[in-house]
């Protein structure tokens, strides 16, 4: 199972780009409506073939971004 980290707030690409590559699992409470920049910045720094962005039904109003392959 991967690490899971809760933010708050949009990350910088250098600092998504880490936890991305250590393949973790993300949680961003409260800004779902912010999911389709998670999503885009997920796929611009080259893992939208391996994450999959998702809005949290367990967390509503957060985005969940996970390794594809992981429930």
């Amino acid at each position: 199972m991967s690490a899971q980290s809760k933010y708050t707030r949009l990350l910088a690409d250098e600092e998504m780009r880490g936890h991305l590559e250590r393949k973790e699992t993300l949680l961003f409470e409260g800004l779902g409506h912010e999911w389709q920049k998670i999503e885009e910045q997920v796929e611009r720094l080259g893992f939208g073939e391996v994450y999959i962005v998702s809005k949290s039904g367990s967390h509503p109003g957060s985005v969940r971004v996970k390794p594809s392959g992981f429930r």
